[in-house]
């Protein structure tokens, strides 16, 4: 029966560019996007991109009020097949919105396509793609770090279109984020005079609240991750010392400082860090990612009890009216499972099928069957499979068999 369950999954598998519209089925845009969405997440990205497809037709018959929500559809399913990398699919799916279809475009519609270009080594093909009056600050945080890594810095200034003094003048996160690759070129060209002051003139903006404090903790990172790599730990770790942590207000900052700092064995001052944040009324910078960045670290080292406590206390203090906790639930019930702690894992799943805001995600479902099966509890992991079938399966197979 599991064996059938899988089986009845792939048979799905339909990637076509011929679309039918089933009349029993709301194709407003809202709607749309959430059959989308749950396709996405169930992993059918074939099925995910026929319903997209149909975004041509209910973009010619819906205003332009309706263009975000259209536009979130066509790069959701974009996004997907790159994570899954079918970057084939990705551009067949980015050439029928945008240049077949014309959909009309939002600001950052082709980043998932830079970021493909990107990284793959396809700059040019990047710098085609890119419309500074389409881009967004995501777009030219990629083409900047693209230029830099290329060496072709100078070029970044003629975009920016600032003079070489102006490069770190606005301490606005949203306009200096694209900025940091520069700070990173000017470390690897060894004009440490300009970083230093760059980075001295941040440091000293002691008045700085709000976005911009986060600013300064960005490129502050920029340069401890650079010393971290040259071998210089006293360097790294002075600089963090100047960082004023109760100013920071973005999660993405705490995340990226927890990282580094835990990636160079500086643990006590990791820890220190999350304690604070998760302790501290005025710090409300804590997400999903956070919390998965600390039970890897517990799991890494072994402490799994460790890692059960501070997932309940987060989820408790922070994150329990959060959707995204589902990904937390998913990732620590994984890696209990692949310890082989199914009765903590089984605690947390049922946890989670209670929980008013989150439900398992197939991927949470498939690990506890494997795990039951693993455990030579195949009843547990039949009764599991159906009930995986009868929350997903019903809906997926009218949806694909349009």
């Amino acid at each position: 029966m599991f064996l059938c369950r899988r089986l009845v999954l792939s048979s799905f598998r339909s990637f076509s560019s011929v679309v039918k519209k089933d009349p029993s089925l709301d194709y407003r845009p809202l709607a749309l996007q959430a059959r989308v969405d749950f396709l996405i997440r169930l992993g059918d990205l074939d099925t995910a991109a026929k319903h997209a497809r149909l975004s041509r037709e209910v973009s010619a018959q819906h205003n332009a009020e309706s263009t975000v929500t259209i536009n979130q559809t066509c790069q959701a399913i974009i996004g997907a097949m790159c994570e899954a990398k079918r970057y084939e699919d990705a551009l067949d799916l980015f050439h029928y919105f945008y240049r077949v279809s014309k959909i009309t475009p939002c600001y950052g519609y082709f980043n998932h396509i830079i970021k493909l270009h990107v990284d793959q080594g396809r700059l040019n093909d990047a710098l085609n793609l890119y419309d500074s009056s389409l881009a967004n600050e995501v777009t030219k945080s990629l083409i900047s770090k693209g230029l830099v890594d290329a060496g072709r810095q100078d070029e970044v200034m003629d975009r920016l279109d600032l003079p070489r003094w102006r490069w770190f003048s606005n301490l606005d996160w949203n306009a200096n984020v694209y900025k940091q690759p520069l700070l990173e070129a000017l470390l690897r060209q060894g004009d440490f005079e300009m970083a230093n002051e760059v980075l001295g003139d941040l440091l000293g903006s002691s008045h700085v609240h709000g976005d911009g404090y986060d600013v300064v903790a960005i490129f502050s990172y920029t340069y401890m991750k650079y010393s971290f790599e040259q071998g210089k730990e006293d360097k790294a770790m002075h600089c963090y010392s100047l960082l004023q942590l109760r100013k920071l207000t973005k999660a993405t900052v705490v995340n990226a400082l927890l990282a580094l700092l835990l990636k160079y064995g500086k643990k006590t001052e990791a820890w220190s860090l999350f304690d604070q944040v998760l302790h501290s009324k005025e710090m409300d910078n804590l997400n999903q990612y956070t919390l998965n960045i600390v039970v890897n670290e517990c799991f890494k080292i072994g402490r799994f009890d460790r890692a059960i406590q501070i997932f309940q206390k987060v989820k408790a203090l922070k994150l329990n009216k959060n959707p995204h906790v589902v990904t937390c639930y998913r990732n620590i019930i994984t890696r209990l499972n692949k310890q082989g702690i199914l009765f903590e894992a089984e605690h947390l799943f049922q946890e989670m099928c209670s929980h008013e805001l989150v439900s398992p995600d197939v991927s949470t479902y498939t690990s506890m069957i494997d795990a039951y099966l693993k455990a030579g509890r195949t009843e547990d992991a039949l009764r599991l499979s159906n009930k995986m079938v009868d929350a997903f399966v019903g809906q997926l197979a009218r949806l694909a068999c349009l």
